[in-house]
């Protein structure tokens, strides 16, 4: 099981750089802009990524989430695939003329669009520590757009300004599917499984995408040779590999690394794999402005990993002193101590 842990994690991270790496490649290589063909491709391998779910999936689990009692529980992955169709067509948009390390700087912006989330869905603290977080990753946006615009020539700057607004977009998009799904889980993960809602997620993105990709893809097609198709296949089955390892990293029982920890330590690594490429591979601008931009978009994600750590730490220091006092009380006799030991915890 951890092996199986261990190879979907470099899975996570290996496929979730590299598709972007390549469909920036492609762009600088060739000059060749379509967002749609990006959404195709990573739309080619949907149906056998669902092949791999919709065993368990029948007609009968349809009629039941058709009944009039549970039909409201569809909603949430219907919702959020739509949420989800609208962000891959922004972020393919944007991609088209931002530098890959702009980017990569940019979408860390999810996490302040948390904050209304997590306060008025999900009733979640919001900490000091994650407001600290929140202001880094600001004072590292304001950088790195500051750098992008002064430097910028032949009037780009204004690719620049719309695409960090787009990107900003995207992000917001990204915080409200990710906080949905996991409120709809919580609530109504007894009636309806996790596979289940993915089934229902993948398929919504598919109709929605699928016709409009093939239609704009057919109008300007991409450059076909040895190398794109190559890099075609990258991109597709990376996509699609990469929301599988996600899924199995959020499923995994393992206690040692909890999901959302060992999640946000792989996207930190990810993202410095895709800021190397892009300095070095890609000559992407990079100078003192730059530098200090990554600096604080660091600390961000050091401040947001320690306060999963801690939260982890301390709930599983209180998991533990819950099941000493209950040993302890079962072996005292003394059940009514230890229940009112409980709710002082």
């Amino acid at each position: 099981m951890t092996l199986l842990l261990v190879l979907n994690s470099i899975l996570f991270v290996a496929t979730l750089s590299e598709y972007l790496i390549c469909i920036k490649y492609i762009s600088n290589t060739y000059e060749y802009k379509n967002e749609w063909f990006n959404i195709l491709l990573c739309l080619v391998f949907t149906p056998f990524y669902s092949c791999v779910f919709i065993r368990k999936f029948s007609w009968s689990k349809i009629k039941m989430y058709m009944a009039p009692e549970r039909r409201h529980v569809v909603k949430y992955p219907i919702v959020t695939g739509v949420l989800y169709t609208t962000e891959t067509i922004l972020v393919f948009f944007a991609l088209n003329t931002i530098t890959l390390s702009y980017y990569t700087i940019l979408r860390s912006g999810f996490i302040i669009f948390n904050i209304p989330w997590f306060k008025y869905l999900l009733n979640k603290p919001v900490s000091r520590l994650y407001y600290a977080s929140c202001a880094s990753l600001v004072v590292s946006h304001v950088l790195s757009a500051t750098q992008y615009i002064v430097h910028d020539q032949d009037n780009r700057a204004q690719n620049v300004i719309q695409n960090t607004i787009i990107i900003m977009i995207s992000c917001f998009l990204n915080a409200s599917y990710n906080n949905i799904i996991e409120y709809s889980m919580k609530r109504y993960g007894d009636i309806m499984p996790n596979i289940d809602f993915q089934i229902i997620f993948q398929s919504t993105y598919f109709v929605l995408a699928a016709p409009l990709s093939i239609y704009y893809t057919t109008i300007n097609t991409p450059p076909i040779n040895p190398v794109t198709m190559t890099m075609y296949v990258f991109i597709a089955v990376g996509l699609q590999v990469y929301m599988y390892n996600k899924i199995y990293i959020l499923n995994s029982k393992q206690s040692l690394i909890p999901a959302n920890i060992l999640l946000s330590g792989l996207d930190l690594l990810r993202r410095v794999i895709q800021l190397t490429y892009s300095f070095i591979w890609f000559k992407e601008p990079f100078d003192a402005m730059i530098g200090v931009s990554l600096f604080f978009l660091a600390l961000s994600g050091g401040l947001l990993m320690y306060q999963y750590i801690y939260d982890y730490r301390l709930v599983a220091n209180k998991g533990l002193h819950h099941q000493q006092m209950v040993e302890g009380d079962l072996e005292g006799g003394d059940l009514e101590g230890g229940d009112h030991e409980l709710e002082n915890v």
